[in-house]
C-alpha cells in the first residue's frame, strides 16, 4: 500500500512541478527513501561554479595607467618634472621632449672646409717678389672697366682702365663720402689691373725708358705684381689736365687720413722698401679690407709685416680683437662681443677645416703664403 502511495505522490509531484523539475526545496530524506541507514549523512546537491568573463578594456586601461605612473615616477626621480607635465598634456613622452630640445638648439660654431687653391685668393693675399699671384679664374673673371662701374665723384684716365668690380664698388663708397665732406672730385685712377702680358709690357717700357735699375726699383716682375690682383690702383689728381700727386695735394688730405677706414692702405712707403722690395710709391693704394687697413696703419706695418704678425693669433692661443679702435689679445670665444675678432689658421694641405662662430659674419682670406686669416665681425 505504501508503494501505491509512493507512486501516487510521485505522479502528483510530476504534474505539479515546473516542467518535470523538482522545486527548489531543501529537505532531509528518510533512510527508507534513500535506501540507507539512519547514520548516513543527508544527500546534498553540488552547485556549479560560475565563471565570469574577463573585461579586456579594464585590463588594458589598468596597464596603460600603470605605465604612465611608472614613467612619471622615473622622470620625476631624474629631475625632469616639467617634461612629465608636458608629456601628459601634449601626448608625448619625456624622452621625446628632451630629444626635440637637443635637436633644435643650433651649435655655437660651424666647420668650413677650404681648398688649397683658396689660400691664393682673398683680400689679404701677399703678392711680392717672393710670392707670385696665382691668377685665380674666379677673381680674373670679376675684372671690369672702371668707367662702366664708377660714380661721378672721381675720374679715370681712360676707358681701358680695369679693376675688380668689388674693388670699384668699395672705392665708390669712399669717394661718395669724400665728396660729401670736401666737395672734391678730381681724384683720378691712373692705372689699375694688369694681366701678365700687360706687366711684361710695362716692365719693358720702363726698362727701355729709364734703365733696368729703375725698372727693378719701381716695377714688379711679371707675375709678382699687385696689379694682377685687381685690388691695387695708382692714383693722382687731375684738375682738367693739371696733374698733381695725392701725398702733396692739400685737397687730398681727407683721403690720406681716412682711406684706411674704408679698407685701403698706402702699400709702398719709403721706410719699408727693404721689406717690400719696392721703392716708395706714394700713388699705389691697395685694398686689404676692414679692419686690417686700420690695424696696419695704427701699428705701422706693411702687408709683409702684417702677414707675419697675424700668425701669432690662433684659436689655440689667443685671438686678436679690434673693438672701437682698441687692439686686444684674448682667448677665443664664439660668442665674444667685439667689433672684430681675427685669427690665423695654418694650411692643412689640399683641404683645411676652419672653425668659425655660427652667429656672426665672417670672412676667410688666404694669405698666398701658408694659411688663412679669419675675420669675424658683428
Amino acid at each position: 500500500m505504501n508503494n501505491g502511495n509512493y507512486n501516487n505522490r510521485n505522479n502528483n509531484n510530476y504534474n505539479n512541478t515546473n516542467f518535470g523539475y523538482e522545486p527548489e526545496v531543501k529537505r532531509r530524506y528518510t533512510p527508507e527513501e534513500v535506501g540507507h541507514d539512519k547514520f548516513r549523512k543527508p544527500v546534498t546537491r553540488q552547485h556549479r561554479k560560475r565563471h565570469r568573463k574577463v573585461n579586456v578594456g579594464i585590463v588594458l586601461m589598468t596597464l596603460v595607467f600603470a605605465v604612465i605612473i611608472g614613467v612619471c615616477a622615473y622622470i620625476i626621480a631624474s629631475g625632469n618634472r616639467d617634461d612629465v607635465i608636458a608629456s601628459i598634456d601634449g601626448g608625448t613622452t619625456g624622452s621625446e621632449v628632451i630629444t626635440t630640445e637637443l635637436e633644435t638648439e643650433p651649435p655655437k660654431e660651424i666647420k668650413v672646409t677650404v681648398t688649397e687653391s683658396e689660400m691664393h685668393m682673398g683680400n689679404l693675399i701677399l703678392v711680392n717678389y717672393a710670392y707670385p699671384y696665382a691668377f685665380a679664374e674666379s677673381e680674373v673673371n670679376e675684372i671690369v672697366t672702371v668707367a662702366s662701374a664708377k660714380n661721378d665723384n672721381y675720374v679715370v684716365r681712360d676707358n681701358t682702365i680695369q679693376l675688380r668690380k668689388s674693388t670699384i664698388e668699395l672705392f665708390n663708397g669712399m669717394m661718395d663720402d669724400m665728396f660729401a665732406a670736401t666737395g672734391f672730385n678730381y681724384l683720378q685712377v691712373n692705372s689699375a689691373y694688369r694681366s701678365y702680358d700687360d706687366q711684361v709690357s710695362t716692365y719693358e717700357y720702363y726698362k727701355n725708358a729709364n734703365g733696368e735699375e729703375y725698372a727693378k726699383k719701381y716695377v714688379a716682375n711679371p707675375g709678382n705684381s699687385e696689379h694682377h690682383t685687381g685690388l691695387a690702383l695708382d692714383l693722382n689728381v687731375n684738375r682738367n689736365g693739371a696733374i698733381s700727386y695725392v701725398e702733396s695735394d692739400a685737397d687730398c688730405e681727407w683721403f690720406r687720413n681716412n682711406c684706411d677706414d674704408y679698407g685701403f692702405i698706402l702699400r709702398y712707403t719709403p721706410e719699408k722698401k727693404y721689406i717690400t722690395g719696392i721703392e716708395g710709391e706714394t700713388w699705389h693704394y691697395r685694398y686689404v679690407g676692414k679692419p686690417h687697413a686700420q690695424l696696419m696703419t695704427e701699428l705701422n706695418l706693411c702687408l709683409e709685416e702684417y702677414t707675419d704678425y697675424i700668425k701669432a693669433y690662433t684659436m689655440d692661443t689667443f685671438v686678436l680683437t679690434y673693438d672701437e679702435g682698441t687692439v686686444n689679445k684674448v682667448e677665443y670665444d664664439p660668442e665674444l662681443e667685439a667689433d672684430y675678432m681675427i685669427y690665423y689658421v695654418a694650411s692643412q694641405g689640399e683641404e683645411t677645416v676652419i672653425t668659425v662662430p655660427n652667429f656672426a659674419e665672417y670672412e676667410i682670406s688666404g694669405n698666398n703664403v701658408d694659411g688663412y686669416v679669419v675675420t669675424v665681425s658683428k
